[in-house]
């Protein structure tokens, strides 16, 4: 076992409710009729994207005003949303530092694979209090072509660390990224929060809100401690 994957932003801290206020706040800002509420945006987070989510959202109620585009409105949210992330301490997620820890002392790297910005992903692990080095790896929008639920994340964080699908877990916290990543031939763990709940995860191998409860990741971890103290059995030998 080589490698644990966190998928989004939301894998390691609850950042929905703050980019659900970073979209209102910029509607208000630039004068434009809408507002998600709660509901409303559950089921707007089954589209990866915020920028996307925008568009699709005005192709089918309209209310954009001529002179505004979707990506102007996307990047005063981003601003924003830096901003109150900024301004919050967010803690980690129910068993974050345990799988952390976990992958640590067993010697088993930790990715990254998100494709958001590298400011959101800065600002969120400042947030929560995550050195960068903490992961081998850090992906974001710029290294790949498409966004979840394409694969290509996860095949770009494979072929970074030259290994293969079958020697990693994923955890990912929306359906579109559960898809990526078993699109990808990786099983994933569902880990939703409040926002993402409701989502159909039939494609993970399980539905969890504590990552230390995992059935799957216990397992991979137990695995991988014994290949490591059979690795070291044989060179001693």
């Amino acid at each position: 076992m080589k490698a644990v994957i966190f998928g989004g932003l939301g894998t390691i801290a609850n950042t929905s409710y703050l980019q659900r206020k970073a979209f209102n706040s910029a509607f208000e800002q630039l004068s434009i009729e809408w507002h998600w509420g709660e509901e409303e945006y559950r089921g707007l987070l089954i589209q990866a994207g915020g920028g996307s989510r925008i568009t699709d959202y005005n192709n089918k109620h309209g209310g954009l005003p001529k002179s505004v585009t979707p990506d102007q409105v996307h990047k005063i949210k981003t601003s924003l949303f830096h901003r109150f992330m900024t301004d919050t301490k967010l803690p980690l997620r129910e068993g974050v530092q345990w799988v952390i820890d976990s992958a640590k002392f067993n010697k088993i790297k930790l990715v990254f694979a998100t494709t958001t910005s590298q400011g959101n992903i800065d600002i969120l692990l400042s947030s929560a209090g995550l050195n960068p080095s903490t992961f081998d790896i850090i992906s974001n929008c710029d290294l790949v072509n498409e966004p979840k639920p394409e694969p290509d994340v996860y095949q770009y964080c494979l072929e970074k660390l030259n290994i293969l699908a079958v020697d990693t877990i994923a955890i990912e916290d929306a359906r579109t990224g559960v898809v990526s990543a078993v699109s990808a031939g990786i099983s994933c763990v569902a880990f939703p929060n409040e926002f993402t709940a409701e989502h159909s995860y039939v494609e993970a191998v399980e539905k969890v809100g504590d990552l230390e409860k995992s059935t799957h990741l216990n397992a991979f971890f137990c695995i991988g401690l014994l290949t490591a103290l059979l690795v070291r059995e044989s060179k001693s030998s």
